[in-house]
């Protein structure tokens, strides 16, 4: 059962947006699984059923979504393929950052991740991580936008195994800010073979409760982009991407 938790901020509708793409992200649901009424979600988190309505439209655009009236009725994920555009609307507690600060604040919060992981995943957390295993490897190619949010959705499926709802949230931020920065240069620089090799090795040492091989293995995930001529980089991708959406 995913948590979504009650808004605070002014730009309540960013947030309702905010908090589905996550729980999308994360694979907390998949296409065909129905999300929780608007009148749930609006209660949980403390908007007005409008404010869900505004989201849901957003999402249904996007082609995420599709809501239907009735009996039996509600909210349906079609897919967990999030368009950039719909990642440039921030909540306001989104702070773009450029990616050499993104990159040093990655490191503690993926290696905090996965030593609470190694103490708490489950066996459903274990066999999420296989499904996007197998996502990925099914892909059968390199420069995709498709890729990226895969590799994600393993990141994300640690960062739930680890039961830390703060450091997920952070994890959230860095994760699809990097995305946005450097999804091309990821795709086209790195072997998807390797990358799905890297993901298994994570996994059997997860399933061991092997902490020294998961800090080793982690250092190696990170390392690819810490080490990388791009992070040195002044350009951002971000805004040229926001400068031609207008």
């Amino acid at each position: 059962m995913w948590n979504f938790f009650p808004i605070s901020g002014l730009r309540a509708f960013e947030e309702v947006v905010d908090q589905i793409v996550f729980a999308v992200r994360a694979g907390a649901f998949k296409p065909g699984d129905r999300l929780p009424l608007v009148e749930q979600l609006a209660e949980t988190m403390q908007v007005s059923k409008p404010t869900i309505g505004e989201a849901v439209k957003a999402l249904s655009r996007a082609g995420v979504l599709v809501a239907q009236r009735g009996a039996s009725g509600g909210l349906t994920l079609v897919s967990d393929n999030i368009s950039d555009s719909l990642m440039m609307r921030r909540a306001p507690g989104w702070r773009e950052s450029n990616v050499k600060e993104l990159v040093e604040a990655r490191r503690p919060i993926e290696m905090q991740i996965v030593m609470l992981a190694a103490e708490r995943a489950t066996e459903e957390d274990f066999a999420a991580l296989r499904q996007a295993i197998e996502k990925l490897k099914d892909l059968g190619h390199v420069g995709s936008a498709r890729r990226t949010q895969l590799e994600n959705q393993f990141r994300y499926g640690l960062g739930r195994a680890a039961r830390s709802e703060m450091l997920t949230f952070y994890q959230h931020q860095i994760t699809e800010q990097l995305s946005l920065h450097l999804r091309d240069y990821l795709a086209q620089s790195i072997d998807i073979g390797a990358a799905v090799q890297l993901h298994q090795r994570t996994l059997e040492a997860l399933i061991r409760r092997d902490k020294i091989m998961l800090e080793r293995v982690t250092d190696e995930y990170l390392n690819v982009i810490e080490e990388s001529e791009i992070v040195r980089g002044q350009a951002s991708p971000v805004r040229l991407l926001r400068r031609a959406m207008g």
